[in-house]
């Protein structure tokens, strides 16, 4: 295995899943979001872990995301949130996943792929409340609604929008009273009727109004904070991943001698430097350039020079002895130190959700936890 590696610890989300249960009650039921291979964890692993802590739907951007979770033997409800192309409902339909509907157009695509395999099908309508992409606009609702009624190889098993930004209150008002008044064209409310899910990670901790029948957290499934007051956070809720890498060298360079591409950084005194091998191709933002620690001995070393393609360099003059072989973490726990998701978002100018997805496949994924025995 690679000397750099995410470790995943499943545990985690089983207990952040059970956070999050504290936080809005027994009501609502929990939609995982896991597109994007569960941000960058391992969607299967974590999609795993997830049902076994009583998430009631998996969600997905893509149905290629889907497949991959049906082909390795999950049978729970799995919805597809981006819409629907004739190229791949057939197969969206065949491995029984739910697409969703936002535009009249889509739901006779739908219906059209049901009839074809002999089948129902069972989608969610997607509604843009002030979003502005996906989904049926307010004029748009009440014919995509009476298209639906007139298909009937289509069963509307749910009704549902995203928040543009959840911590401005006065448009997230807007958006759910869209909603609601939108969700009424398509009989949600009554018994038996779609289950009404509206609510991300920041909108199901400051909005109990708006949780309806189902939530859908994201970024805190994962235990990174994106964009909410930290007073916020549930309690127990803590990180899923850590970015390990092993020094692969370590040399010493004397005072004014540049490190890295660009000779950008130049030695301050006689140094000792430990070289990394991680680097941009792994997902480590080159951003990152003389702007990030790393922990090794529990210590915080400043990166210096450029993040390369497969390296990078770190001062380690102050970091005691320091050898092949020994342990570095980019992001995560060493001893007293941490380095958050967070903070490096915040050093690369990003968001949290960028920096997990971007870690490439060619990072080996460890996984701890995988049972609770």
């Amino acid at each position: 295995m690679r000397p750099a590696f995410v470790e995943v610890d499943l545990a985690a989300i089983r207990g952040n899943i059970r956070a999050i249960r504290g936080v809005i009650g027994p009501g609502a039921a929990i939609a995982a979001i896991v597109k994007a291979g569960a941000y960058g964890h391992g969607a299967v692993e974590v999609s795993d872990a997830a049902l076994d802590a009583g998430v009631a739907l998996l969600c997905v951007a893509i149905a290629d995301e889907g497949i991959e979770l049906r082909e390795a033997g999950l049978r729970a409800p799995i919805l597809v949130l981006g819409p629907p192309n004739a190229t791949e409902i057939d197969d969206t339909l065949a491995h029984d996943l739910m697409p969703s509907v936002g535009e009249p157009q889509h739901a006779v695509m739908v219906a059209e792929a049901a009839r074809r395999l002999g089948r129902q099908a069972r989608v969610h309508v997607k509604l843009d409340t002030g979003m502005g992409r996906h989904g049926a606009r307010p004029e748009v609702a009440h014919s995509l609604a009476e298209r639906l009624t007139d298909l009937r190889e289509i069963e509307v098993a749910g009704v549902f929008s995203h928040f543009a930004e959840a911590t401005d209150l006065e448009w997230t008002s807007h958006q759910v009273e869209q909603f609601i008044a939108m969700c009424a064209e398509f009989g949600c409310g009554r018994p038996g009727g779609p289950i009404r899910h509206l609510c991300n990670s920041v909108g199901l901790l400051r909005l109990p109004e708006a949780r309806f029948e189902m939530v859908r957290p994201g970024a805190i499934l994962y235990g990174f904070n994106p964009g909410y007051d930290p007073a916020l956070t549930p309690e127990g809720l803590r990180p899923v991943m850590t970015l390990r890498c092993l020094v692969s060298a370590v040399k010493t360079i004397q005072a004014g001698q540049p490190v890295g591409y660009g000779m950008t950084w130049h030695a301050p005194r006689d140094s000792r430097i430990a070289v990394l091998s991680v680097g941009y191709a792994d997902g480590y933002p080159r951003a990152l350039s003389g702007n990030a620690d790393v922990l090794i001995n529990g210590r915080r070393c400043p990166l210096i020079g450029r993040v390369s393609m497969d390296a990078i360099t770190v001062d380690v003059t102050d970091a005691g002895l320091v050898a092949i072989g020994d342990e570095a973490v980019l992001i995560g726990r060493q001893g007293d130190e941490r380095i958050t998701i967070e903070e490096i978002a915040e050093r690369a100018g990003t968001i949290g959700q960028e920096i997990v997805c971007r870690l490439a496949p060619r990072l080996p994924r460890v996984y701890l936890g995988r049972s609770e025995d």
